[in-house]
């Protein structure tokens, strides 16, 4: 019975336009809830959130759980129960952008035989995508007579436009150029013997070697962050990077204008508007 629910719930989580990634969380949390012995109640919720801190979970963690709750009682049709679930403060960190020198430090460590790993940071970093994002893209998602890149069934099963540089066109048309697979993805594990999408783990790893030769420490997250934090250090709207990160709210990508106050304080300092006008 539990796990027809589950499956149930997956099904609907999936309707719902959430990601692999996050019906994978939900499900998790809501089955353990239910093999604690979880009921449609709030207060039911709420002892087996404090069940969780004793064991050590963080604030962090148990709003995700909370998360996966509220959606499950909405699921059951207990959207009042759900409402009165309320997810513990978590302080918003802002996110970490790496310097334009750490991101030459990282490129000029990836042999040139190595396409598709320096094509790996480009996108994350130049196009701005998620890493599920780059592992899905298909060759046919991608117009290098134009420069553009579709993406799709994003975060919220939406798809989305993205222009790319000359430069990133003629890279993705250089790597192509020596696969002789025939796999649809645009990245692959390993061009010889494995013609399956690039899995996220692989990217990851891909990463994390790099970043050890080049003593810089990188996610695919984090060139993402600094796609974002260095387009708006060059005055891009902020609304135009909310539709390039495909963020349906904006609010989401406010977050950073608060990383680049430094910036625009150094700025300011270095144009001494104020300072010329006033001379003692």
């Amino acid at each position: 019975m539990e796990e027809e629910v589950i499956e149930e719930f997956e099904t609907y989580l999936d309707l719902e336009g959430k990601s692999p990634n996050t019906i994978r969380m939900y499900s998790y949390y809501v089955r353990k809830y239910l093999e604690w012995g979880g009921e449609l109640k709030s207060r039911s919720a709420l002892r087996f959130l404090a069940h969780l801190r004793k064991n050590g979970y963080s604030n962090r963690s148990l709003n995700l759980v909370v998360q996966a709750l509220r959606t499950y009682f909405r699921f059951e049709g207990q959207d009042d129960e759900a409402e009165k679930l309320k997810p513990p403060k978590v302080p918003k960190s802002l996110p970490k952008a790496l310097t334009r020198e750490e991101i030459k430090r990282l490129l000029s460590v990836i042999p040139p035989t190595r396409k598709r790993d320096r094509l790996i940071v480009l996108l994350l970093y130049g196009a701005g995508l998620r890493v599920s994002e780059v592992c899905n893209l298909r060759r046919k998602d991608v117009d290098l007579e134009r420069s553009l890149i579709v993406v799709r069934g994003g975060k919220g099963a939406k798809d989305r436009v993205v222009p790319i540089s000359e430069t990133l066109a003629r890279t993705i048309k250089e790597y192509l150029q020596s696969r002789e697979d025939g796999s649809e993805y645009l990245l692959v594990e390993n061009r010889r013997k494995n013609k399956d999408k690039i899995s996220p783990k692989t990217v990851w790893y891909i990463l994390k070697e790099y970043g050890k030769k080049a003593g810089v420490e990188v996610t695919p997250h984090k060139l993402r962050h600094s796609f974002a934090t260095h387009m708006l250090e060059e005055g891009v709207d902020i609304r135009a990077i909310q539709e390039l990160l495909g963020h349906s709210n904006l609010s989401t990508t406010q977050i950073y204008t608060k990383v680049t106050v430094e910036h625009l304080r150094k700025a300011q300092e270095k144009a001494k508007l104020i300072e010329e006008l006033i001379e003692e």
